[in-house]
């Protein structure tokens, strides 16, 4: 992904990773054996509906909260994915 940003764009999606962050931890969800891979998923999920049009930092938080377990496996596996 490359994109560029615009101040305002970049101050949604900043919102909408503390809005998801905040109801992620109200979830009971976090231990710190997931923390580095939840904020990670939880990001990626945000930028993907941000590419897809979301604008609305609340919508774009709880569509990422909702998903979060399918973001969390993709960077799970790119993770442990041998090196080429």
């Amino acid at each position: 992904m490359t994109a560029v940003f615009s101040s305002t764009e970049c101050d949604t999606l900043e919102k909408a990773l503390d809005v998801a962050w905040e109801i992620y931890l109200r979830s009971g969800k976090l231990d710190r054996l997931n923390i580095d891979t939840a904020k990670a998923a939880l990001t990626r999920a945000i930028l993907d509906g941000f590419e897809s049009g979301e604008r609305n930092a609340r919508r774009l938080a709880i569509a990422a909260v909702a998903n979060i377990e399918q973001y969390e496996a993709q960077i799970i596996r790119r993770r442990t994915a041998p090196a080429a």
